[in-house]
C-alpha cells in the first residue's frame, strides 16, 4: 500500500520569554532573547511555506531558525520531514535524531523517524521508534504512531502482534479506517478470510470509496466462492480506481465473472 501514514506534526512553540527564563544561567553561547525570538519567527515562516507545499522556501527558513537556535527541536523535526520528501533519508534520520536528543520525549519526531524507516523498508527500526513514541503519556496524537506501529509489525511479518496492536487501535480510535484495512491484510495473510471480510466491510462502511479495501474484499469473496459480492467490489474498483493497475485488473475479473456470477 503506497500511502503515507502521517502528516508533519507541528508542536506548539514555547514562548521566547519562557525560554529566556529557563536559559538565564546558561553559558555565553546560549542564544540571546532576540535570537530566540527571531528563530521562532523563522520557524513560523517555515510552517507557512510548508503548508503551501513550498518545500525549498520552508527548508531555508527552518535552517535559518536552527542557525539562530541550534536546539530548536521543532525546526529539526520539520527539516527531517522535508528531507524525507526529498528522499534524502540519511539527512532526515540525522535531523530527527538530533531533535530527539534535545527532547527524549519528543514523540512527534519519533513517529516521523519511524515513517522514514518505513519508506526505507527497515521494519524493525520503524517499529522501534513507533513504540518509543507511544511511551509518552502526553503525546498529543498517539493514533498516528499506533497505526504506524501496527503497519510496521504487519510488514515485518509479525502478524500476531500486528493483530493485537491494530485491534487496540480500533478500540481506541473506532472512526479510523486505516487500522481496519491493515487488520484485514493481516487476516488475509493468516488465512482467516471470513474475519478479513468482516473487518474490510467495516473499512468501506467508514470510507465508501476506499478502493484498496474494495480490491481486497473482491479477492476475499472470490476465495470463499461468493462471486456476486466479488463482482460488486470489482465494479467499485473499476469505476473509481482512476484507471490504475487495479482498476484494469478489476475490469478483466468483471468480464470473467459476468458469465459465472454464482
Amino acid at each position: 500500500m503506497n500511502k503515507k501514514f502521517y502528516k508533519i506534526q507541528y508542536p506548539v512553540c514555547v514562548p521566547c520569554a519562557l525560554l529566556c527564563m529557563l536559559l538565564l544561567s546558561a553559558c555565553a553561547t546560549t542564544p540571546s532573547a532576540e535570537e530566540l525570538k527571531k528563530a521562532e519567527a523563522q520557524y513560523k515562516l517555515g510552517v507557512s511555506y510548508l503548508n503551501k507545499n513550498q518545500l525549498k522556501d520552508a527548508y531555508i527558513k527552518f535552517q535559518e531558525a536552527i542557525q539562530l537556535n541550534p536546539r530548536d527541536k521543532h525546526s529539526l523535526n520539520a527539516l527531517g520531514y522535508i528531507s524525507t520528501r526529498f528522499q534524502e533519508y540519511d539527512k532526515a534520520i540525522s535531523y530527527y535524531k538530533s531533535a530527539i536528543s534535545i527532547d527524549p520525549d519528543y514523540s512527534e519526531a519519533m513517529n516521523n523517524l519511524g515513517v522514514t524507516f518505513l519508506e526505507l523498508e527497515k521494519w524493525d527500526e520503524a517499529a522501534k521508534y513507533f513504540k518509543m513514541a507511544l511511551k509518552n503519556p502526553l503525546y498529543f496524537t498517539p493514533e498516528k504512531a499506533h497505526l504506524n506501529f501496527g503497519y510496521a509489525l504487519y510488514k515485518k511479518g509479525d502478524y500476531r502482534e500486528a493483530e493485537k496492536t491494530l485491534k487496540e487501535s480500533l478500540i481506541k480510535y473506532p472512526e479510523s479506517s486505516r487500522p481496519a484495512y491493515i487488520l484485514g491484510l493481516v487476516y488475509i495473510n493468516l488465512g482467516r478470510i471470513e474475519e478479513a471480510i468482516d473487518v474490510l466491510n467495516k473499512t468501506v462502511d467508514l470510507v465508501p470509496d476506499y478502493i484498496d479495501a474494495h480490491w481486497e474484499l473482491a479477492n476475499a469473496y472470490l476465495r470463499v466462492g461468493d462471486n456476486k459480492k466479488a463482482l460488486k467490489h470489482f465494479r467499485m474498483v473499476a469505476e473509481n480506481g482512476n484507471n490504475s493497475e487495479k482498476s484494469k485488473k478489476a475490469l478483466a475479473y468483471i468480464e470473467l465473472l459476468r458469465d459465472n456470477p454464482d
